[in-house]
């Protein structure tokens, strides 16, 4: 492990912006790893440059999240999500609506490829065994439902 010790003390010291602190840290990752493989000796050895990294970032996540200031309860504001809120609603209904609209407005064979794609969850080979078209002819219809949903969007 020694050999990967400079790497992984580079690695770190760009990640935390001061050697020091990345030398802290990378002592504590050379510690760990070395406490782990006394013991687990049988431990596959082919994998410690890895694991020194991966014991390096955890440690600076592990610092991260305790330098981090726990809110209380009573201070936590409580924010409902910006998809309650009545305008945003109203918008998502409005584009649905679009949606819908354009859809409805397609071919035929365009709207069923469209619909048997996007909602039934099939591919365009099975779209494509379904209607008895091709499966560039399935393409040509998903491509001209997607165009016309696209458009209906950028009108609004």
């Amino acid at each position: 492990m020694e050999r990967y010790y400079s790497e992984v003390l580079s690695y770190i010291a760009r990640s935390v912006g001061c050697k020091d602190k990345a030398q802290n840290i990378v002592q504590e990752a050379y510690t760990r790893l070395l406490s782990y493989q006394r013991s687990n000796p049988k431990q596959d050895k082919t994998q410690e440059r890895a694991l020194f990294f991966k014991a390096a970032k955890n440690i600076v996540i592990d610092q991260y999240r305790k330098n981090q200031p726990i809110a209380e309860p009573d201070e936590v504001e409580l924010i409902a999500p910006s998809f309650y809120e009545p305008e945003a609603k109203l918008a998502s209904q409005q584009q649905l609506t679009l949606l819908n609209r354009s859809i409805e407005s397609l071919p035929l064979k365009t709207k069923q490829a469209f619909v048997l794609y996007k909602f039934k969850n099939l591919n365009q080979a099975q779209i494509a065994e379904q209607m008895g078209i091709s499966v560039s002819m399935v393409e040509k219809h998903l491509a001209t439902a997607m165009l016309a949903c696209r458009q209906a969007l950028k009108k609004q």
